[in-house]
């Protein structure tokens, strides 16, 4: 879809706001990827390496790395907090990669 608009302040206005929406959604990605380290962090002072809960924090991720994708397919505009939400996200996949390691060998699965 093309639009015209009105003048040059309305199209300020356009691009703001689309960039501000964005700039939300990234910031609650962020602020899911706090949440999913917060969690697996919870877990090793209490040993709970499960399987089940591996497999979890993984469907949880694939989630959230769909959604960033979504988010940048919808990103024209730039925003400035895209870099921070991969770069937290990425390091989410570390977290999940060293707790599943974890649970592997909870498990005796790597001897």
């Amino acid at each position: 879809m093309e639009a015209i608009a009105l003048d040059r302040a309305q199209e300020n206005k356009v691009f703001a706001r689309y960039k501000r929406d964005r700039e939300v959604q990234y910031r609650e990605i962020i602020g899911r990827c706090a949440d999913f380290e917060a969690e697996i962090a919870k877990r090793w002072p209490i040993n709970k390496f499960t399987c089940a809960e591996c497999e979890k924090d993984g469907t949880d991720l694939k989630r959230l790395q769909s959604w960033l994708d979504k988010i940048r397919k919808f990103n024209f505009y730039g925003g400035t907090q895209a870099e921070e939400a991969a770069a937290r996200l990425k390091a989410c996949e570390g977290i999940l990669d060293i707790y599943a390691q974890q649970v592997f060998e909870a498990h005796g699965e790597n001897q």
